[in-house]
C-alpha cells in the first residue's frame, strides 16, 4: 500500500474573501509549484488527504485541482496520482542552480589540486571497509598518533627516502596548517620563521599565522643559504621543487642548510613529498639524511596524492621536540578521526600509496611534454617548472603585465595565478604567471593551451616556432 503523500507548504484559506476557496486553493498551490516548493515530478497530496488538512469539502479540493491541470501545472497518472507536470516553471534554490556566476571557471589551473586520472579507487574502497571493520577503539587516541599509522608512515619513508627514523617520532596532524602550529608552538612563542621566496601562497598562509616569516631568496640553485636571516629559528624550504620556479636544491646549498642549522642550534623543515612527480632524474639526499637529526623535520601530507578532504599530516620531528609537540594535543582532538588514521595505514601497508605516486610520474610525463613543446616556442617568455612537478611559471618581458595576462585568462573561462602572489610582501615582485595543470586530463590540458595561446598573442608576445599548431591543435 503507498503511502499517502503530506501537505508540506502552508496553505490559508479565507473564508470571508469574496473568492472562492478554490481559486484561493488554486492561486496558492500554482505558487508553490512556480517557486519550486513542488518541484516536478512530485507527487501532491490526494484530494481527500487535502480536504481533511484544510477543513473543506472534496469538491473545492477537485476544482481547484482541475484549474491547474487544465493549465498544465499538474498531470494525473490513472491508478497513480496527481503529479506536478515535468514541465511546471520551478526555481532551483540559489546553491543549485546551474548557471555560471561570476566566479564561475571552467578550467581552474590554480596549482596544487588533486588529479582524480588512475585514482585507485577500489584500492580507497578497500582501505575504508576494513577500517570500519575493526572494532571501535574505547580510548582516546594517542598524543602522537594511532601506532599503526606512525609505523606505516616510518616504513614508507624507509622505503621511498632511504631514512631511518631512529631518532625521531612521527606525530599525526589534522592537516599542514595544524602540523605547523604544532610544531612552533612546541618551540616557543617567539619563534621566527624563515620560508624560501617565491613560495606557495598556502604554505605562506599556514606559518603567517604561527609568528612572523621572514623571506630568504631563491635562485637558480634553490634557497641561498648566506642570505637566511640571523634571527630564523626555523627554516622552511622545498629542495626538490621550489614552488613556483620549479628549481632543485643544489646538493652543496643542501650541506650548506643543515650545517647551518647544526652550528646556530636551528630547525629546518622539509617536505615529504616535493619533487615525487618529478621526471625520474637522480636522487639527491633530503636534508633530514646528511643533517643533524636534532636540527632536522619532515611534514608531510596526501593532498595531492589522495585528496586534500583526507584532512591528515604527519610530523617527523627529533624525539624531544616531539615529545613537546604531544603535549600540545589535549583528548586527541588535533588528530584525524581514528577510522581515517587506521584507512590511510591501509593505503601505505598495502602499497597503495607507492603505485599511486609512480601512476602520477607516469601520467604528468607527457603533459609535461606537451606544455614544454607549446609553450616553450615563445622568445620573450622563459618557461620555469615544466621539467617536474606538476605547475609550470611563464616569466614574461616588463612591459607585459602578469595581472593583465591572468583577467583575460579569467574572461575565458580559465583560472590562473600571477606570480607575484608567492612572493614575500617585502620581496621583489616577480613578473609571471603560474599555471598548474597535473591535475588536468587530456583534452581540458589541449583547450586550456589554446586559450593560453591565444592571449599571449593577443598580447603581442612573439613566438620562435609554429609548434603550438601541431602541438595542441
Amino acid at each position: 500500500m503507498r503511502n499517502a503523500q503530506r501537505l508540506s507548504v502552508p496553505i490559508e484559506l479565507e473564508r470571508s474573501s469574496s473568492r472562492s476557496l478554490h481559486e484561493q486553493l488554486a492561486e496558492q498551490l500554482r505558487k508553490a509549484i512556480d517557486i519550486g516548493q513542488f518541484a516536478p515530478g512530485m507527487r501532491m497530496p490526494s484530494t481527500r488527504t487535502m480536504a481533511d488538512v484544510l477543513q473543506v469539502s472534496r469538491g473545492v479540493v477537485v476544482t481547484a485541482y482541475e484549474l491547474l491541470l487544465a493549465e498544465g501545472h499538474i498531470t494525473g497518472r490513472k491508478g497513480s496520482g496527481t503529479y506536478v507536470s515535468a514541465q511546471a516553471r520551478a526555481t532551483l534554490p540559489p546553491v543549485a542552480r546551474a548557471e555560471p556566476d561570476e566566479d564561475h571557471v571552467r578550467i581552474d589551473m590554480t596549482p596544487g589540486r588533486a588529479g582524480t586520472q588512475g585514482f585507485p579507487l577500489t584500492e580507497w574502497r578497500s582501505a575504508w571497509r576494513r577500517a570500519s571493520h575493526s572494532v571501535p577503539y574505547a580510548e582516546e587516541a594517542p598524543p602522537l598518533g594511532r601506532p599503526e599509522l606512525r609505523q606505516a608512515i616510518a616504513l614508507h619513508l624507509r622505503d621511498s627516502r632511504g631514512l631511518v627514523l631512529d631518532r625521531h617520532e612521527v606525530i599525526v596532524a589534522n592537516g599542514y596548517p595544524d602540523a605547523v602550529r604544532l610544531l612552533v608552538q612546541a618551540m616557543g612563542e617567539k619563534t621566527v620563521i624563515g620560508l624560501e621566496d617565491p613560495a606557495a601562497p598556502r604554505t605562506r598562509a599556514a606559518l603567517s599565522q604561527q609568528g612572523p616569516v621572514l623571506p630568504v631568496p631563491v635562485d637558480e640553485e634553490g634557497v641561498h643559504p648566506g642570505l637566511i636571516p640571523d634571527d630564523c629559528d626555523l627554516l622552511v624550504v622545498t629542495p626538490e621543487r621550489n614552488d613556483p620556479l620549479g628549481v632543485r636544491l643544489a646538493p652543496e646549498r643542501r650541506r650548506e642548510v643543515a650545517a647551518w642549522a647544526a652550528e646556530h642550534d636551528r630547525i629546518v623543515v622539509e617536505p615529504a613529498f616535493d619533487g615525487v612527480f618529478g621526471s625520474g632524474g637522480s636522487p639527491l639526499p633530503s636534508i633530514m639524511a646528511i643533517g643533524d637529526p636534532a636540527s632536522t623535520v619532515m611534514i608531510g601530507t596526501f593532498d595531492e596524492v589522495f585528496t586534500p578532504a583526507l584532512r591528515l599530516a604527519y610530523v617527523v620531528a627529533p624525539r624531544d621536540l616531539a615529545y613537546a609537540m604531544a603535549d600540545r594535543v589535549v583528548a586527541g582532538h588535533e588528530q584525524p578521526s581514528a577510522i581515517a588514521q587506521q584507512a590511510a595505514a591501509e593505503l601505505l601497508r598495502s602499497g597503495t600509496l607507492n603505485r599511486r605516486l609512480n601512476r602520477l610520474s607516469t601520467l604528468y610525463a607527457p603533459k609535461r611534454q606537451l606544455v614544454r613543446a607549446t609553450l616553450g616556442g615563445f622568445a620573450e617568455i622563459t618557461l620555469l617548472g615544466a621539467d617536474n612537478g606538476a605547475p609550470a611559471t611563464l616569466l614574461l618581458p616588463p612591459d607585459v603585465r602578469a595581472r593583465e595576462i591572468v583577467h583575460t585568462l579569467r574572461a575565458r573561462d580559465l583560472l590562473a595565478t600571477e606570480l607575484a602572489e608567492y612572493g614575500h610582501p617585502d620581496g621583489p615582485r616577480r613578473n609571471g604567471v603560474v599555471l598548474g595543470y597535473g591535475h588536468l586530463g587530456d583534452m581540458p590540458l589541449r583547450r586550456a593551451l589554446r586559450v593560453i595561446i591565444r592571449t599571449l598573442d593577443e598580447h603581442g608576445l612573439a613566438r620562435r616556432t609554429s609548434r603550438y599548431q601541431r602541438t595542441v591543435a
